[in-house]
């Protein structure tokens, strides 16, 4: 036996077990001794049965007097009773739906029983309770027995009975910690681990295997950062002379005084320009805290030292924002500044570009608007200072002549490799970086089947919104189908494909679809993706003629979609860009305002040096939060209409576009959870009734991410998002209706009412940057939510948003509650496959930190070696 075999060479597996096994990722004796025990049950305390209390949970050691079953009079359930007694008194035990048990123990043994005392009329008894005949090595009573997370047909005693068939097994554990580094962590052998973690001999021994463990998981993620780490630092970046004369003339031109997390912040990035290695740096923020005038004032000392900087933003609607915020923090500077979208293209050489000259007619006579090619001319010979653009600008054609600064906002829909590739200047690159519908992906990106992925996911992120989550596979298979067709995208469902091995034809496989005949798609309903799922995936791609699957998993927290590649060319391509290195490569600063706490950040960027805006403005007031009965919404729309009397304005948003309605052909997918007046609020639908029921006299308008983003006839003569956003800043919208496109980068100071319908399907990360859309001036502002269910766990969540205000309380909430996944999506990150640790075990998160920062790994190359299997066990792009 080793650690590859098959669980289907252990006694007690057959067919039917081998593949519920499978489901929780165990095929391998490896698999077995891998799949942690999530809690404990101390049952190693004996008692005397005279000293039992209810509510105990317990273990004694008695003979059974009497035992028999019976069948329930109102269930029809099998009933199996026990008497049974010690040295000090007797007790009533009880099991239902069990017949086997009365066959299994008979009158006169002497057993172990581990469980629950409850109390009833007659007395004390315990029900439901493992039991095992008195031996000196107990499994299931008489000790700490581990419990682990199961699937139906699987029993904990199962579990536990195949993990003590193969435990010998940890001697074959190769250990892949240095000694010394082990003794720096302060962690026990891998092998003791293993064997404590599922057979604790007590808590102590738990304690010291989970910190191993949680160690291991975390380690590798701090080694592979802090690889890429050094990969940056041993390149050469440009010097950034501080010009200090500039910088103080700038913050005292400011309206505002800077807070003294902004002098921090900017003093911190300041010296970082100043070396010559590449700053990596991550600028976190609140809502409104002011990155933006940090971001400026390196900007400016990047600028004044003729170097161009560039500042990259997932969405048009953020991007337009930076160039406004830039323009008017920069004015009083010589400094072009540029706008580089897939629609918006244009300098402000000038300094008389406004808001209405921005808008494109269909006939593109605004003579500053530039074409690609004259604009990236002008960025290739210096003639442009500052390029602020979408994913456009990671186009091939967009060349810099001296670019010394890259910022990135909003860091989270960034994977590792983009934010390596952009470090490097590279434009060509294969991370997975579409996170929404709303984001906009710019010129085309040498990503594999870029469009086709992104309407793909499109379709995924569509079922997931409308179906929603907690459903069988088969619901999603249709549902995704019926999707496809509205995406009239061409695709063929279970195809039948064969697995080749060696030249030969081994089997066949049927995947749930191929999208245009180059993308496989997989799907699932689990309550994660494993590793045996993607290496099942990967297998069949490697064994096929198409290069690119996606394996969607729709968890009960989220739709998570991995992108798995098998390419062998691929990995050349790769090797070589990684080699590519310029003379000088530009600084990094990236920011983002959603808050994420610092052991979450420390995880995912670890290879980012940190920089933390906590406090507000002087002058800011606190955004006034309320939830709102359903009685009490006239009194909402009350207050609405006084506000806007006074000269404010509204936002409300809705988590859907549009109602769908039940077409008989269709499949129906929208309704599932709710009916009648708790269908979920729609955009469309919402801005009819308040345009004409509720605010007719009012100026209401809408915004969706689905409306082009210019005016003109690109857009076929439709509305665009831009011409929506500009009447609303302008005071000609009093009422917006919008979907979360304004979730991020939407500045208009004299709104002062955030009104969120279905608040519940929303993160409070998500709500928190709602929020942050108001409040953005010296008004009094307020934000109501509204709810369309009701549950116990949404109250809850919701009443915590209520009355708290700081957005990383919020985001560490969320992250304990809905985890990683579900509100940063970040499986491309590595942490979708913890199995063990969480983003709670701050401690160890510090230690693995420290552990591997300025690790040196040409004296120890295993832990190199280590980092590379694992990225190949999770096939991270």
């Amino acid at each position: 036996m080793s650690l590859k075999t098959k669980v289907t060479k252990l006694n007690r597996i057959g067919k039917t077990l081998e593949k519920r096994l499978s489901t929780l990722g165990i095929e391998t004796v490896g698999d077995l001794l891998f799949y942690f025990p999530f809690r404990y049950e101390d049952y190693s305390e004996i008692l005397n049965i005279s000293n039992l209390q209810a509510g105990q949970e317990v273990t004694i050691k008695a003979k059974i007097e009497l035992i028999n079953s019976k069948r329930s009079y109102r269930s029809k359930k099998i009933i199996t009773e026990a008497l049974i007694s010690d040295d000090t008194e007797r007790l009533r035990v009880v099991w239902f739906g069990q017949p086997f048990i009365a066959k299994t123990l008979h009158v006169g043994d002497e057993m172990f029983f581990s469980g629950k005392i409850k109390s009833d009329m007659f007395g004390l008894q315990m029900t439901g309770p493992s039991f095992e005949k008195v031996k000196k090595e107990t499994m299931h009573t008489a000790r700490i027995v581990p419990i682990y997370s199961l699937t139906a047909g699987v029993t904990q005693k199962q579990i536990r009975f195949l993990v003590s068939q193969v435990i010998h097994q940890i001697d074959e554990i190769e250990e892949w910690l240095p000694d010394d580094v082990r003794d720096v962590a302060d962690v026990m052998e891998l092998k003791e681990a293993i064997r404590a973690i599922h057979f604790p001999e007590n808590q102590d021994e738990i304690n010291h295997a989970e910190k191993r463990l949680k160690f291991d998981e975390l380690f590798i993620l701090q080694l592979r950062a802090e690889m890429l780490r050094q990969s940056i630092k041993v390149s050469k970046a440009p010097k950034i002379k501080f010009g200090e004369k500039s910088i103080q003339d700038f913050v005292l031109s400011l309206p505002f005084e800077l807070t003294k997390d902004q002098k921090v912040a900017s003093w911190e990035i300041i010296q970082d320009l100043e070396k010559g290695v590449p700053m990596n740096r991550l600028l976190e923020g609140d809502v409104g805290s002011g990155k933006t005038v940090v971001a400026a004032m390196a900007t400016l000392d990047t600028v004044l030292n003729n170097y161009q900087v560039a500042i990259m933003a997932p969405t048009e609607i953020l991007a337009k924002q930076h160039y406004e915020s830039f323009t008017s923090l920069l004015s009083g500077h010589d400094i072009k500044i540029c706008l580089l979208t897939r629609s918006m293209r244009f300098i402000n050489k000038d300094k008389e570009i406004n808001r209405d000259k921005i808008e494109m007619d269909g006939d593109n006579k605004e003579k500053d608007i530039l074409s690609l090619k004259q604009l990236s001319d002008k960025i290739m010979n210096g003639e442009v200072n500052v390029i602020i653009g979408t994913h456009a600008l990671l186009s091939d054609k967009i060349k810099f002549k001296d670019l010394a600064l890259v910022i990135v906002d909003e860091q989270h829909r960034f994977g590792v490799e983009q934010r390596a590739s952009l470090i490097r200047g590279q434009t060509q690159t294969e991370a997975d970086s579409c996170g929404n519908n709303d984001v906009d992906v710019g010129d085309k990106v040498e990503l594999l089947y870029e469009d086709l992925t992104y309407r793909i996911r499109k379709c995924l992120f569509a079922v997931r919104k409308n179906l929603g989550l907690g459903h069988k596979e088969i619901l999603y298979q249709n549902a995704l189908e019926a999707e496809f067709k509205k995406e009239k995208l061409v695709f063929e469902k279970e195809k039948t494909m064969s697995v080749m091995y060696d030249g030969k034809k081994i089997g066949v496989y049927r995947p749930d679809f191929v999208v245009e005949d180059k993308i496989i798609i997989e799907l699932k309903a689990l309550k994660f993706i494993g590793k045996n799922e993607k290496t099942q995936v990967w297998t069949y791609l490697k064994g096929s003629n198409y290069k690119l699957a996606l394996l969607a998993n729709f968890s009960p927290s989220d739709v998570e979609i991995e992108r798995i590649v098998y390419d062998e060319a691929r990995e050349n391509k790769k090797s070589a860009l990684s080699q590519r290195k310029s003379a000088l490569v530009p600084h990094f600063l990236s920011m983002t305002a959603t808050p994420i706490p610092r052991s979450f950040a420390l995880t995912i960027y670890g290879d980012l040096d940190l920089s933390i805006i906590k406090q507000m403005p002087k002058d800011r007031k606190v955004i006034k939060t309320r939830f709102v009965d359903d009685h009490n919404r006239q009194k909402a729309y009350d207050f609405i209409r006084e506000q806007v009397k006074q000269g404010r304005q509204v936002f409300v948003i809705c988590p859907l576009i549009e109602q769908k309605e039940k077409d008989e052909n269709e499949i129906e997918i929208i309704n599932y959870n709710f009916t009648g007046s708790q269908e979920k609020k729609s955009v469309l639908v919402e801005f009819e009734k308040l345009s004409k029921q509720i605010f007719p006299d009012l100026k209401v308008d809408y915004l969706h991410g689905k409306m082009p983003a210019q005016g003109g006839s690109a857009s076929g003569g439709k509305r665009s998002k831009d011409s929506v956003m500009n009447d609303f800043k302008d005071g000609k919208i009093d009422i917006l209706v919008s979907t979360s496109v304004v979730e991020v980068g939407v500045n208009i100071p004299n709104a002062s009412v955030m009104m969120i319908e279905g608040a519940e399907n929303f993160g409070l990360a998500q709500l928190h940057q709602f929020r942050g859309r108001v409040g953005r001036s010296s008004y009094q502002s307020y934000c109501f939510l509204f709810t369309t269910k009701s549950s116990v766990k949404s109250k809850e969540r919701l009443e915590f948003f209520e009355k708290t205000s700081d957005g990383f309380a919020l985001a560490e909430y969320d992250l304990e509650v809905r985890g990683p996944g579900a509100v940063y999506g970040v499986a491309q990150s590595g942490m979708m496959n913890l199995k063990i640790a969480t983003m709670q075990d701050k401690e160890i998160i510090k230690l693995a930190r420290d552990v591997a920062r300025g690790m040196d790994f040409q004296k120890y190359p295993s832990l190199k070696k280590k980092v590379g299997e694992w990225e190949k066990s999770v096939h991270l792009e």
